[in-house]
């Protein structure tokens, strides 16, 4: 009777640590599913993942060599992409995550290269910042850069 108890309850602590959640595996879990809807222009998926405030914004490197800062609203952007031509083809490649979880934030810094038609566009590095909405994970913001030059 002991062995079957003591059987009993490994097997109820086992089937508990199977059911945790490794919040890492789910915060990238909401990035890679964000550029899943990315790439299929699947705006619907795209604003599941982010807080009805998400901003965005881009550092790019102005005519003059400086770098500038702008910053859009997320209903342009899902427009940008919703209305990119279906024989366009293009593709974000994430090289890595750098994930880091303090409680109920979070921030992934993922470098990048963008392709359009094949042909490399720019390159850069995303940073976002989600945090914990009852039990899902949220993007409240999405920084970018945007460089030509020195691409992986």
């Amino acid at each position: 009777m002991k062995k079957k108890i003591s059987f009993l309850l490994v097997l109820a602590i086992s089937f508990a640590k199977a059911q945790q959640v490794d919040p890492e595996n789910e915060v990238k879990k909401v990035i890679t599913t964000f550029f899943e809807g990315f790439h299929q222009q699947d705006t619907l998926l795209m604003k599941s993942l982010v807080s009805a405030d998400v901003v965005l914004h881009s550092v790019m490197v102005g005519t003059t060599n400086e770098n500038v800062l702008s910053s859009t609203t997320f209903e342009v952007f899902l427009n940008s992409i919703a209305t990119i031509p279906k024989e366009v083809n293009f593709k974000e490649k994430l090289h890595s995550f750098s994930i880091s979880i303090n409680g109920v934030l979070a921030t992934v810094t993922t470098p990048y290269s963008f392709y359009v038609n094949d042909t490399l566009s720019h390159c850069g590095v995303n940073i976002f910042q989600l945090y914990l909405d009852k039990d899902k994970w949220k993007i409240v913001s999405i920084l970018d850069s945007r460089q030509k030059k020195n691409c992986y």
